[in-house]
Formats: C-alpha cells, sequence, structure tokens
C-alpha cells in the first residue's frame, strides 16, 4: 500500500470515529436540552402551582372549620377566596402536562376530588350557617364523609406534587447522565488521540523515517565510496522506494560521467604537456630592443589555451624591423594549431629578410589544403630610412598616427590567405619621429556596447590621436589604454580571440 493510501485511510477512520461521536454527542445534547427546556417551561411553572394549590385547600379546610365557630362573614369570603384560589392554580397547572398523560390524569383527580369535597363538606357546612344553625354545620364539620372527602382531595393533590417531582428528577438526571456521557466520551476520545497519535509516530517511523535513514545510509556509502559502486536499494512505501530508484539511477549515471572524466583527466594529463608547450611557444613574444623602436604586444584567447591569433616580430638582416600579425578563422584548439604551423614559417621568411608579399605568399602555400583561411599583415619599418612598408591579406587595416597626429590606415593589398592562393603588393609610408602603429586582429573592432554599436576603426583613430605624445610613444602604455577603452565599453568581451601590437618611434 501506498504512503499516501496510509495516510487517507488513517485520516478516514479519524474523521469517521469524530463524526460518529459528534452526531451521537449532539443528538444527546439536543435531547437533554429538550428536556431542560421542559423542565424549566412547563414543570417548574406546575410544580409550583401544586405545591401552592395543597396550600389553597389546607387554607379553603382552615376558613370552613374558623367560619363553622365564629359564624362571621370574613370567615366564609376567606372560604370563598380559597376555593376560587384553587380553581384557578387547577387551570393554570393544566396546560403545563398537557404532554404527560399521567400527570393530566392526576389534575384531573384533584379536580374531582376538590368538586366532592365542596359537594360533600363545604355545601352542607354553608347551608347549615345560613339557617342558624351553628351546631348542625359544626357537627357537619366532624363528620366521617366530609373529613373523607378533604383527605381524599389533599391525597390527590400530593400525589400530582410527588409525580411532578419524579418528572423534574428524570429531567435532572438526564442532563447528568448526557454529563456523565460526555465525560465518558471525552476520555473515550482523549484515549482514541493518543492512541491515534501513537500509531501515527509508529506509522511515520516505520513507514517514513526508517526508509529515509536507510536512504540516507546508501547514499553516504555510495558517495563516500572512492569507486561509488554502493548499490542504493529502495526500500519503504513505493514513494520513497521510487525517490532511491530514481537516486540509483543518478549514482549509475554520475559513476559513466566520473568514468569519462577521469579518462579525460588521464588524457590531460599524459597530453597537457604536448599542449602547453605548444600554446606557450605560439604566444611567445620576443623582448626585442631596436634603438630608436618601442615595441610592445599582447594576445588574449576567447577559448582554452590555444589562440588563432598571434604576433611576431624580427629583427632582419639588414637591422630593419620586421613584424607580422595574423588572425586564422575561428577559435579554439584547431586553428591554434594552423596558427603553431603558420607561425615558424612567416618568423623565418621575416629573420631571412623577406618583402611582406614573399612573406605572405610563403604562407599561402600551407593553405593549399586547408579548411582556414587566415588574414595577416607583414610590416618592415626603417628606423633609419623613416619608412614603414606592407603587404595586407584582407587583414583589418592597421593605424598609422604621425607625431603630427595625422592618421591613416595600412589598408588591404590582396586576398587573405587561403587554399584559393593570391599576389600582394607592397605599399610604402612615412614613418617619422613620433609616429605610432598599432596593429589589431577584429576582436577588437567587433566587440559591441550596449547600444550595439562595434569599436570601429575610426572609434581607435578618434581615441588615440586624442592621446598626449608621450602616451601615444609609449607602446605599451597606448597598447594598455586601448584594451581599456574597448574593454569598458564592451558587454560581450573576449567573444573572440584579441591580439594588439603597437609600435612607436619616439621623437
Amino acid at each position: 500500500m501506498t504512503l499516501r493510501r496510509r495516510m487517507l485511510f488513517a485520516a478516514f477512520l479519524a474523521f469517521g470515529v469524530m463524526v460518529t461521536s459528534a452526531v451521537f454527542l449532539v443528538q444527546e445534547y439536543f435531547g437533554t436540552v429538550v428536556s431542560q427546556n421542559e423542565v424549566r417551561e412547563t414543570l417548574d411553572p406546575a410544580a409550583d402551582s401544586a405545591q401552592s394549590m395543597v396550600l389553597a385547600q389546607a387554607n379553603a379546610s382552615r376558613a370552613l372549620t374558623d367560619y363553622a365557630l365564629l359564624a362571621t362573614p370574613e370567615y366564609l369570603t376567606r372560604l370563598t377566596n380559597a376555593i376560587a384560589r384553587t380553581d384557578a392554580l387547577a387551570q393554570q397547572i393544566s396546560p403545563k402536562v398537557t404532554s404527560h398523560s399521567d400527570l393530566t390524569q392526576l389534575l384531573a383527580n384533584v379536580v374531582a376530588s376538590q368538586a366532592t369535597w365542596v359537594t360533600k363538606g363545604v355545601g352542607p357546612v354553608t347551608s347549615a350557617m345560613e339557617s342558624g344553625r351553628g351546631k348542625r354545620a359544626r357537627a357537619l364539620t366532624e363528620a366521617v364523609a366530609t373529613r373523607q372527602a378533604y383527605n381524599d382531595m389533599t391525597q390527590d393533590a400530593q400525589r400530582l406534587v410527588i409525580a411532578i417531582e419524579d418528572h423534574r428528577e428524570e429531567a435532572a438526571n438526564l442532563a447528568q447522565g448526557f454529563t456523565w456521557l460526555l465525560g465518558v466520551v471525552l476520555l473515550i476520545a482523549g484515549v482514541s488521540a493518543t492512541v491515534l497519535l501513537a500509531g501515527l509516530f509508529l506509522g511515520l517511523r516505520r513507514w517514513v523515517l526508517q526508509p529515509l535513514a536507510s536512504l540516507q545510509a546508501d547514499l553516504r556509502l555510495a558517495t563516500g565510496q572512492v569507486g561509488h559502486e554502493h548499490v542504493i536499494d529502495g526500500v519503504g512505501p513505493p514513494e520513497i522506494a521510487q525517490v532511491a530508484v530514481d537516486a540509483e539511477s543518478m549514482r549509475r549515471s554520475l559513476v559513466r560521467e566520473i568514468d569519462t572524466a577521469r579518462a579525460a583527466r588521464q588524457g590531460l594529463l599524459q597530453e597537457a604537456p604536448v599542449v602547453s608547450a605548444l600554446a606557450a611557444e605560439h604566444i611567445a613574444s620576443q623582448t626585442l630592443e631596436i634603438p630608436g623602436l618601442n615595441i610592445y604586444g599582447t594576445s588574449q584567447t576567447a577559448e582554452g589555451v590555444m589562440s588563432g591569433d598571434w604576433w611576431d616580430a624580427a629583427i632582419r638582416p639588414d637591422g630593419t624591423l620586421g613584424l607580422v600579425i595574423a588572425d586564422v578563422s575561428g577559435h579554439g584548439a584547431a586553428p591554434g594549431v594552423t596558427a603553431v604551423q603558420l607561425r615558424p614559417l612567416m618568423h623565418a621568411g621575416l629573420r631571412a629578410g623577406s618583402s611582406p608579399d614573399q612573406i605572405l605568399t610563403l604562407a599561402a602555400t600551407i593553405l593549399f589544403e586547408s579548411a582556414f583561411f587566415v588574414t595577416a599583415l607583414a610590416v618592415v619599418i626603417d628606423q633609419h630610412a623613416g619608412t614603414i612598408t606592407w603587404a595586407n591579406a584582407g587583414h583589418e587595416p592597421a593605424l598609422l598616427v604621425q607625431g603630427n597626429k595625422s592618421a591613416s590606415f595600412c589598408e588591404p593589398t590582396g586576398p587573405l590567405l587561403s587554399s584559393l592562393g593570391g599576389s600582394w603588393e607592397t605599399r610604402t609610408r612615412q614613418f617619422g619621429p613620433g609616429a605610432l602603429l598599432i596593429a589589431f586582429t577584429d576582436g577588437l573592432v567587433e566587440s559591441r556596447s550596449a547600444a550595439g554599436e562595434t569599436f570601429s576603426s575610426h572609434d581607435l583613430s578618434s581615441f588615440v590621436r586624442a592621446c598626449d605624445a608621450p602616451v601615444r610613444i609609449n607602446a605599451e602604455e597606448i597598447t594598455q589604454r586601448v584594451i581599456a577603452r574597448a574593454r569598458e565599453r564592451s558587454v560581450e568581451w573576449q567573444r573572440d580571440d584579441i591580439t594588439l601590437l603597437a609600435v612607436s618611434r619616439p621623437l
């Protein structure tokens, strides 16, 4: 049986007991209320009237005797009033006892015996007194028939009083019985509630707490073991057993994931030195000190440790500075591998003194069977001649700011590097004292602000030209400021690899 059905069964059982007890108590209560109302509204007034009627009958008998002895009109009036009083009281009692046939009969007996007494006793005495026969009247008051009629009347009146009192006592006993019954029911209800609570606690302990404790112990063993191989058993009611089944299913899934992660970690431990070495070799920047030039470059990857962006610098055989900045399409490990293949080749071209267009032509040979394309900018700076020569394979135009803050861009001079091949030309501009070259990948200018606006090449130009000359001719400082500016306004920083290279010629 499910835990829900067990709880519903217990609830219905408790509800049935409570409803049955409540119905029984309500019935008894209303019966007691009706009985008490009857006592208060009928029997109590009837009892008072019956007692008063007995007293009025006694007063009538006394008044009759005094009238026969003293023959004064005052006692005759008392006699008449007493008899009228008993008749009025009998009329008051009659509607109060109509629901009790025995009381109605007793009242009728009282009325009849009173009429007999009036006929056999009062009538002859008053007639004798009216005819002046006082001795006869006194004799009649002591006559057997008169006494017998009076005794019958008083006995009937006492019987009525006793019967009314019996009915009142019966109603009182009913109220007392209800009070006793209520106490018994409350006692039974208390005992039942105690038994129910004890049963509920035992059921809760057996059906809920113990299965949960077992499930908790299994979970601790399953999580505490090294291999997490402890099986989580489904015990208890179906609801908790299903939780255990779900937990066991989760344990098995986690064990499979852990095994997969362990295998992956072992693979990483085995191959991480190779990957780290490739990444370090790829992003290694050279510290070049060339009189009259200041160089600084940085790269930030969007994913992992391998980047498709890089920059490189080398001193050529003629003493000039050769620079390369390139960007392999995409980001992650695969573009990074392509970049690792291209960089040494283009570095060799720089060291050999090849011209910018020759370096790009050499690099294109690696991409004949590659699915990637590469944008690249090759630059030669001759600080003695004060010139800059470049070839641009579809790369972002580098910004060239002269000492007088005039700006231009090293625009593309041929297609990007791909399996389609191509040819590139070189171009030359002045690079005098105070000049600055900033080359960058598209990750910098494609970052967007909250309004969706990119940090365009023209924004870069405006920002750089607004900086003071000491800042512009400090390659590291201007690089850091440009990155900070772009990052400050961007809401999606590092969505792509970012590389930035600056070369300045101090005044």
